[in-house]
């Protein structure tokens, strides 16, 4: 990231460069991503945030390449045996400590299904990552081996926005936590959101910018 400060908020620094990735047919990266779990735990979420783990992007990356030595030390923080959703964003990336990847999904563990659930808008690309991060946690979650379970989700239609689907993916499960559905509803509004979100959260982050001054 370079360019001015455009908002700090909790542990989420944003720059001009991050922001500027909201604009199609940008690929959004992890300080977005973070922003936005930062956000549904502290905003929408916060009457619920006890019960849920938000793990950010760079803690799952190391999670996952083994960089993180004694995982348990790097997550004792989060309690995670006491929560009951694991909120875990997965990239393909295989560096440990240079920018790549080409694609974001989101992986849940669930309490008490005692599964991971995987969101993954090109369903199958990130199933090797994402096995690889439950395999880390599953030692601190689990007695046994916990399954993960390609869930049901929409497919995006293009090469850039998966981390808009992950970010929808968060904020459906944190809503469903909150407020089971009484079923399942119609899926024709979610196009929308993707084309939409991508300035709803400039505008988002001006607000909040304008607010910290």
């Amino acid at each position: 990231s370079h360019g001015r400060i455009v908002l700090s908020y909790y542990d989420t620094l944003l720059r001009e460069s991050d922001v500027d990735l909201l604009d199609e047919p940008q690929w959004v990266n992890d300080n977005i991503i973070w922003f936005w779990m930062q956000y549904l735990e502290n905003e929408l979420c916060a009457s619920s945030s006890g019960s849920l783990a938000f793990v950010g992007p760079d803690v799952v990356q190391l999670v996952k390449l083994g960089a993180a030595l004694n995982v348990e030390q790097v997550l004792k923080s989060l309690n995670l045996k006491q929560k009951e959703l694991v909120l875990l964003p997965v990239n393909d990336c295989q560096e440990f400590d240079l920018p790549g990847g080409c694609h974001w999904s989101l992986l849940v563990y669930n309490q008490a299904r005692k599964i991971f659930e995987h969101y993954d808008s090109s369903k199958g690309h990130n199933h090797s990552h994402a096995k690889a991060v439950a395999r880390a946690l599953t030692p601190l979650l689990s007695p046994r081996e916990v399954r993960v379970v390609e869930s049901d989700c929409l497919q995006q239609h293009n090469s850039f926005d998966c981390g808009l689907y992950v970010m929808y993916n968060l904020q459906q499960v944190c809503a469903k936590h909150i407020v089971p559905p009484e079923s399942d509803g119609s899926r024709t509004v979610l196009t929308s959101w993707m084309q939409q979100n991508r300035k709803k959260l400039k505008e988002l982050i001006t607000k909040l910018s304008e607010q910290s001054v």
